[in-house]
């Protein structure tokens, strides 16, 4: 695994990257190309510190977030929640990639439930055209988290969002 570590207010000591290498590296064992890159972004937030790992490969995106008082508590914290995530989508990963990991491989991760995913709900809605400011006021009214609209600007469907920190945030997706 490519291994990218990014400070933010935060001074990263030689111990914590080496750990960092150390513990990732078991995750290897998930990605045959050992390319696999793995940003590690480490923030420092007063009292408390955070950090976010993402995994990219092949159009997947994995990522775990934890907020802790130490990076040695997080790093406990995060590598755990990705390999759950790993486990959950193992068969969707074995087939793309012919991953050789069997459940007695597994590093940090001991009796975890997977269930196979299922739609239970269909819901279809009408989307209106508007821009985004008045798709932000809209989302305040129905008391949701998000809320999709068409973009008058691009013809876009896209969708406003109630972010942790109570801000309002814009998706707007595009095709490669």
């Amino acid at each position: 695994m490519k291994l990218e570590i990014v400070a933010k207010n935060y001074r990263v000591t030689d111990r914590l990257e080496q750990i960092l290498e150390n513990k990732t590296r078991k995750l290897d064992k998930y990605f045959p190309d050992h390319n696999t890159p793995c940003k590690v972004v480490l923030t420092d937030l007063g009292r408390q510190c955070k950090m976010e790992i993402s995994i990219n490969f092949r159009g997947n995106h994995i990522r775990s977030e934890v907020v802790g008082d130490t990076m040695y508590y997080n790093i406990d914290a995060a590598l755990p929640k990705l390999e759950r995530q790993l486990v959950k989508h193992r068969e969707k990963l074995s087939q793309s990639y012919k991953m050789t990991a069997t459940p007695g491989d597994y590093e940090f991760v001991s009796d975890v439930d997977v269930t196979p995913l299922t739609i239970v709900k269909t819901k279809r809605f009408e989307v209106e055209r508007m821009s985004p400011i008045e798709a932000a006021e809209n989302l305040e009214l129905v008391d949701h988290d998000f809320y999709l609209f068409v973009n008058v600007e691009t013809g876009n469907v896209e969708a406003v969002y109630r972010r942790k920190d109570g801000t309002i945030g814009l998706l707007q997706p595009y095709e490669e």
